[in-house]
């Protein structure tokens, strides 16, 4: 443990949570941040999104993945997005142009963070190729997403995310960043959470969508999220189903070697906000912080995992 924690320690992290069988078995913080500091989960928050889509289908408010996203967003019925589904959105092949620079003021990903028409901004991106082509993952099919659910569900996507989710999982009060007073929420990046509270959506998704014995997500649903995109295979639907190795060119590598665990899949977030899930070995890790020089994936996974190993072995 003492490893894993000087591990995070020395890469700029502000929190690490370790829960073992439902458990915290350790947790620790820095800079000045502790349980009570809510944390910018950034990416990990298009987990959330994955989440949710997830229950409005259990809820018949959606009616399946293979829906065009047209049929909820009368903005893309005349022209060539028209094709798009909703599982196109959700696998990251949408085929939308892709502008992810954070420094040029033209670029779609400035606008989708600090424009006030977030909606407008989304739904205006063009398509740059067909559907299903090619895994590319873009900010924008999250945040398309988001709009679908809340036209679908007629809800407000923070009351639908607080009732669906946030509460049934005894949760603290989290925060969303809005375009604008009233407006919506930028669901690509940007729930704002504390350490445990990740670490509870952690464990919701290693109990296959049950929170201490109730169902909250539909565990059939989980198994779909965690069915790798036929285009990318570390990618399920808004969630990494497995360790960026470099034998996998098609995504930023983040990690020298699988998960010890087979099943072991991740929340990923910018500037390495994670949560690592392990059913294997019934393990969640929260790390919370900021970029560091260094980092590898698999470290702090399989250090813990390899440590139960040997426990087990005596």
């Amino acid at each position: 443990m003492e490893t894993v924690e000087n591990y995070a320690a020395e890469r700029n992290s502000t929190g690490l949570i370790v829960m073992h069988r439902g458990e915290i078995v350790r947790e620790t913080y820095w800079r000045g941040y502790d349980e009570t500091s809510q944390f910018n989960g950034m990416s990990m928050t298009k987990g959330i999104v994955g989440l949710l889509v997830g229950q409005a289908i259990a809820e018949g408010a959606i009616a399946s993945l293979e829906d065009p996203a047209a049929n909820y967003l009368p903005e893309w019925q005349r022209d060539e997005r028209a094709q798009i589904t909703l599982r196109d959105l959700i696998y990251m092949q949408s085929g939308l142009r892709n502008e992810r620079s954070t420094t040029s003021p033209t670029s779609d990903l400035v606008h989708l963070y600090i424009g006030s028409h977030l909606e407008k901004t989304a739904l205006s991106i063009p398509s740059v190729r067909p559907p299903g082509e090619v895994f590319d993952y873009n900010n924008v099919n999250s945040q398309v997403l988001a709009i679908v659910l809340q036209r679908a569900t007629g809800m407000d996507y923070a009351d639908y995310l607080a009732t669906r989710l946030w509460q049934a999982i005894s949760a603290r009060a989290g925060s969303v960043w809005l375009d604008r007073p009233d407006g919506l929420p930028k669901t690509f990046c940007c729930l704002f959470a504390t350490a445990r509270d990740w670490a509870r959506v952690g464990q919701l998704l290693l109990n296959q969508g049950t929170w201490q014995g109730t169902p909250v997500i539909p565990a059939d649903w989980i198994a779909e999220m965690l069915t790798p995109s036929p285009l990318e295979t570390t990618f399920g639907k808004h969630i990494w189903v497995k360790a960026r190795t470099p034998d996998h060119p098609n995504v930023d590598t983040t990690a020298t070697a699988p998960y010890l665990d087979p099943q072991g899949f991740h929340l990923d977030g910018r500037g390495l906000q994670r949560v690592f899930i392990l059913p294997t070995y019934d393990l969640v890790i929260v790390r919370m912080g900021e970029q560091p020089d260094t980092w590898d994936d698999a470290v702090i996974p399989n250090t813990l995992a390899a440590a139960l190993d040997q426990a087990a072995a005596g």
